[in-house]
């Protein structure tokens, strides 16, 4: 578009993306009797997303950031060059061409390459427990994301050098290289191609997660119980929600996300968080 009318380009629906995907949802009584009830629940989804068509010559969509388009992959797929560790004989990082070569100086457009990973998850849902037994109840559900992929730049930032002295930093650059430490995974403190990391998948990590969303356990007072006090019904109960998660994610947490594939300082955690409650009826 004329930069004579103050704007250069216009956003447009073009192209096509296409998910294909199956969602499955079972309820099963394993008990079922006049003084006890069993039953279990499994919801899962799960999604796959293909672009079918670019509108351009290459069938791709590249900029200077983290993701791409590519006809036959996903939308928003990493679009990086790859790291490939800690030279051991100067502390570098070493990265990997899109030949596979190993390198200290990747070219930053011509060694980028489709990951096949982005973040949307592939499987998604949640598992369900019922139990009751002569008024007592308990409940639990926990929930799941599988094939999840997010830049962790938090725990980049606290392996920085650059934030020593300043902002809180991990103790994992105890293990930096120096030369009485060769074999470690966190580069030498000076090493001159730190910067180029920043574009690189070595912050890439599986956001994969099994957690405890829901547990409740309880009491239903019998109504003969209830003659002569003015209810009909009472109801005791204590809840608890996102008691723990099992995740390799090392940020605050694995589930949380924001509009740029990344986590940075401004997103708070999932509370765990524990509740007692009581029930009436007139």
């Amino acid at each position: 578009i004329s930069a004579i009318n103050g704007q250069v380009q216009l956003n447009t629906n073009s192209g096509e993306l296409e998910n294909r995907g199956l969602d499955i949802s079972l309820n099963y009584d394993i008990l079922r009797g006049k003084d006890f009830g069993l039953t279990v629940t499994a919801v899962t989804n799960y999604n796959k997303q293909e672009i079918i068509e670019l509108p351009s010559e290459d069938g791709q969509i590249v900029d200077a950031g983290l993701t791409g388009l590519r006809e036959g992959g996903r939308l928003n797929e990493y679009y990086v060059y790859r790291y490939a560790g800690v030279n051991p004989a100067n502390g570098n990082l070493l990265f990997l061409t899109a030949d596979g070569d190993v390198t200290e100086d990747p070219d930053v457009d011509g060694d980028r390459v489709f990951l096949d990973a982005n973040r949307s998850p592939d499987w998604n849902g949640s598992f369900s427990l019922n139990a009751n037994y002569k008024g007592f109840f308990a409940t639990a559900q926990m929930n799941y994301n599988i094939g999840v992929d997010r830049f962790d730049f938090d725990y980049s930032g606290f392996v920085s050098p650059d934030n020593i002295g300043q902002f809180r930093t991990s103790k994992d650059l105890l293990r930096a290289w120096t030369p009485d430490n060769r074999i470690t995974d966190i580069p030498a403190l000076n090493a001159p191609n730190r910067a180029l990391g920043g574009g690189s998948d070595r912050f890439l990590r599986s956001a994969d997660f099994l957690r405890m969303r829901f547990a409740s356990v309880g009491y239903d007072f019998p109504t003969k119980l209830l003659k002569g006090t003015g209810f009909s019904r009472l109801r005791i109960f204590g809840n608890a929600e996102n008691l723990f998660t099992l995740t390799e994610w090392r940020g605050f947490d694995a589930e949380t996300l924001n509009a740029s594939n990344v986590t940075q300082s401004r997103l708070y955690p999932t509370p765990r968080t524990f509740s007692l409650g009581f029930e009436f009826g007139f």
